[in-house]
């Protein structure tokens, strides 16, 4: 890195922070609803979260989603964010200034927001000035999105607290989410529903379970190039809740992270699930299905003694980007869709 561009960089973060405290000290007076708001929840609360350590005074009226994790986790609990930085966002709707059709524009969760939310752009690099614009009471988002530099950032804006799903799943960040909302018992409500309904879906699969125990998780977005070990993720955790064993890889992998179709085909497995998307076309919402088509295209792995019984299963990648207790109900319906049958 040349020293022109670090001074380059260091130069367009300072402009920024400058912009943002000039822009945070020139926010609007309260409205009635706010005021009456702080009034009415004068506790204050600390909130200790992956980035650090916040206080939020009252409850939060306006608020930002970084990611749909962070959506998925909000629209659980009832609220709705001011703005929201998706996941895979098109040219076109990059363009868009508000999510005018969320159903439509936000895959799985969209249908239950009725608010337009600001569109704040991609989630690796959400605008600045357009969170600022919206001089939120607090904004929400993931461990990672803080790095850089970019926490101190946020936090020049509005209380921030971030979260990383990798230490203890959304069953973790709903506890630190909900607490930033004023909405713990809520939260305490959505995993007790929520362990009720793995157990009745632990119940419905034990047949299938005992009959067929062993599981291969694998990820690709292109089945001639690259398939991957999915070990590691929502899909795999919710299985072994099922009590399914998952096939473990790392014995065949050596240093090359991906499976060759030569090694799948050594693999024993009563089932495999195919966590797809379409490399081709990362827009095309239904792409992930094209695998399901192109899968059995390929000799080696039509032939396989899985694939012969009807045992091969697939589901849609974009619901490893959403990960928080919607998703999860998502993933255990569509399990319980192709996984029932087999009884």
């Amino acid at each position: 890195m040349t020293a022109s561009y670090r001074i380059s960089k260091s130069f367009v973060l300072l402009f920024l922070m400058l912009w943002i405290s000039w822009s945070c000290s020139h926010r609007s007076p309260l409205s009635n609803q706010q005021q009456n708001a702080v009034t009415t929840s004068p506790d204050c609360r600390s909130i200790n979260h992956d980035a650090g350590q916040t206080e939020i005074c009252g409850q939060p009226l306006s608020i930002v989603a970084l990611s749909p994790y962070i959506l998925d986790i909000m629209l659980s609990l009832g609220v709705e964010p001011a703005g929201y930085a998706a996941a895979d966002l098109t040219g076109d709707l990059l363009r868009q200034p508000k999510f005018i059709n969320p159903e439509q524009q936000i895959s799985y969760i969209g249908n239950k927001l009725n608010s337009q939310p600001v569109n704040l752009g991609d989630r690796h690099s959400p605008s600045l000035e357009a969170i600022a614009q919206l001089q939120p009471d607090l904004i929400l988002g993931e461990e990672w999105q803080g790095t850089q530099g970019q926490y101190a950032l946020l936090s020049k804006i509005a209380p921030t607290v971030l979260v990383d799903d990798e230490k203890g799943g959304w069953e973790h960040n709903i506890e630190i989410i909900s607490k930033s909302l004023n909405k713990q018992e809520l939260s305490h409500q959505i995993k007790a529903d929520y362990d009720a309904k793995i157990e009745t879906a632990h119940n419905q699969l034990a047949l299938v379970v005992r009959k067929y125990p062993r599981v291969l998780l694998i990820s690709s977005g292109n089945l001639s190039e690259a398939i991957y070990p999915y070990n590691d993720s929502e899909f795999s955790r919710l299985l072994e809740q099922l009590n399914f064993e998952l096939v473990n890889t790392e014995s065949v992998l050596s240093d090359n992270p991906a499976i060759s179709l030569e090694v799948l085909s050594q693999l024993d497995t009563d089932i495999i699930i195919i966590v797809a998307w379409n490399d081709a076309e990362k827009s095309d919402t239904q792409g992930w299905q094209k695998l399901q088509q192109e899968w059995h295209n390929v000799p080696l792995l039509g032939q396989l003694p899985v694939s012969q019984a009807g045992r091969v299963f697939f589901v849609d990648a974009r619901l490893s980007t959403i990960r928080g207790p919607l998703t999860a109900a998502a993933i255990l319906d569509s399990y319980l869709s192709f996984l029932t049958p087999l009884k």
